[in-house]
């Protein structure tokens, strides 16, 4: 159906309501009416039925209770059967006498009248008029204020059903909704059997919810209609997403994060269309859970990018990240230190001890070290037994810190390493400036020939010869 199309069935639905609430102040004692039209046909007495406002008009409403029923009907709020229940039923009308049990299902606009009249009308009653279609319901006529104070008698309930039923099918004629039905059918379908969250957003609020996006969010329907703007369920890094332009033919799916009512982050693919909602243009956001893949797939990466034996990060971690390092310091305009740390006599360990101690002595120097670090450091297996430590922040002067990690080492090692068997670390550095921005393989180079001149040191000092 063309967008002219329906706003124009929806001027004839509306000059009926008109129609219908001139009459009834005309003709009948009652000075505050309102009549709806529905979105589409309920059931009586029916939970499960339900349906938005599609329109409204009224007389003897104050303009603040109109604004009232405007934003009910802006807000999606939902018509449910259920209100229109058997016990309730006078005629072909509604009585609700007191106004409790209305109002515990609908909202309820309450008279400021008074009235004097003892068995007469109260202020707080309600009688609701029907627009009857085959036994179901397209909308309805509320009447209160009567004039005389007097609850309705024959003649009046009488005048009022004729002029609903009337008006029931002059708004049935208008609104074509058979055809409004058939149009929709496909729309409808996907939104209520598909495997997808759907939400229909109009001037940034939500004004459709199907039961997957329900489900998925954890929130209930008028819940999320209520969110003001729509995105609030996004998680703030991800709200830009809602901020982009919808292209022409719409969005490719993309992944991105929401949070549920109850504080949990969901993961989400999630695309978007331009579409037509009750005539006017709107913008329709699929959505379905992909958290368990996300999770999966970082699962494995993190399993990628460590070492089993040590748990620390691999090479190829470092390889990946040093360059986001290098970026975010020449951002911040600051230093960070490479150091290479090599065990002293490892082979000879191993040859000695067997590659199972071996694997012991390597796992417990590298949790050593990494418990020596501040939490901004990042240590990772890059070799055999040779670990490269990231050292944000810090400058040339690492003597205190290889000081400490020695002693550190060497003390572990007496309690954990046999003794009389030549174990220690060896360590070089070199480090990265703004001021003098190194190539990674020249850093590696340079904390590498720091390394191999300690070696040589170490190795031929008297009191490490053999």
């Amino acid at each position: 159906m063309e967008a002219n199309e329906y706003l124009n069935q929806k001027r004839l639905a509306q000059q009926v309501l008109e129609n219908v609430v001139d009459g009834v102040e005309k003709k009948t004692p009652f000075q505050r009416v309102l009549a709806t039209c529905y979105d589409s046909l309920i059931e009586p007495a029916a939970r499960t039925s339900t349906t938005a406002i599609l329109g409204f008009a009224a007389r003897g409403l104050s303009d603040a209770d109109q604004q009232v029923v405007r934003g009910i009907i802006r807000d999606g709020t939902q018509v449910c059967g259920a209100r229109y229940q058997e016990r309730y039923r006078l005629g072909n009308s509604y009585s609700f006498p007191g106004g409790e049990s209305l109002a515990a299902m609908s909202p309820v606009i309450p008279s400021s009248r008074r009235f004097l009249n003892q068995g007469g009308w109260d202020h707080r009653d309600a009688l609701l008029i029907p627009f009857w279609i085959d036994g179901r319901i397209l909308g309805q006529i509320s009447v209160d204020d009567p004039r005389d104070g007097k609850r309705p008698d024959t003649g009046n309930l009488t005048l009022l059903e004729e002029k609903a039923s009337v008006a029931a099918l002059a708004l049935w004629d208008a609104c074509s909704l058979e055809e409004l039905n058939e149009t929709d059918r496909l729309f409808q379908f996907l939104a209520t059997s598909g495997i997808t969250g759907l939400v229909v957003v109009q001037d940034e609020r939500i004004r459709y919810v199907n039961d997957r996006a329900e489900a998925l969010l954890g929130y209930d329907k008028p819940s999320l209609r209520s969110l003001a703007p729509w995105w609030n369920f996004l998680h703030p890094d991800d709200r830009p997403y809602a901020w982009h332009r919808i292209p022409s033919g719409g969005s490719k799916p993309q992944i991105i994060r929401a949070v549920r009512r109850d504080g949990r982050v969901v993961w989400f693919s999630i695309c978007a269309h331009e579409m037509l909602y009750r005539g006017e243009e709107a913008t329709a956001i699929q959505f379905y859970d992909v958290t368990d893949r996300i999770e999966t797939e970082a699962q494995l990466k993190d399993k990628a990018l460590r070492d089993p034996l040590t748990g620390l990060r691999n090479r190829a971690y470092f390889d990946e990240t040093i360059h986001l390092e290098i970026f975010r310091c020449r951002r911040y305009k600051r230093s960070f230190t490479l150091m290479i740390a090599d065990l002293r006599s490892f082979k000879t360990l191993n040859d000695t001890l067997g590659h199972q101690e071996g694997d012991r002595i390597l796992s417990g120097v590298a949790q050593l070290m990494r418990n020596e670090l501040r939490e901004s450091d990042w240590i990772v297996r890059y070799g055999g037994d040779e670990f490269l430590l990231v050292l944000p922040e810090t400058g040339q002067d690492m003597e205190s810190l290889v000081r400490r990690l020695r002693s550190e080492i060497a003390a572990w090692a007496e309690a954990n390493v046999q003794a009389g068997l030549p174990f220690g670390v060896d360590f070089g550095w070199s480090t990265w400036s703004p001021d003098s921005p190194a190539p990674i393989k020249d850093l590696l180079k340079s904390a590498d020939d720091m390394l191999y001149s300690v070696k040589r040191q170490t190795h031929s000092s008297p009191s490490n010869s053999t």
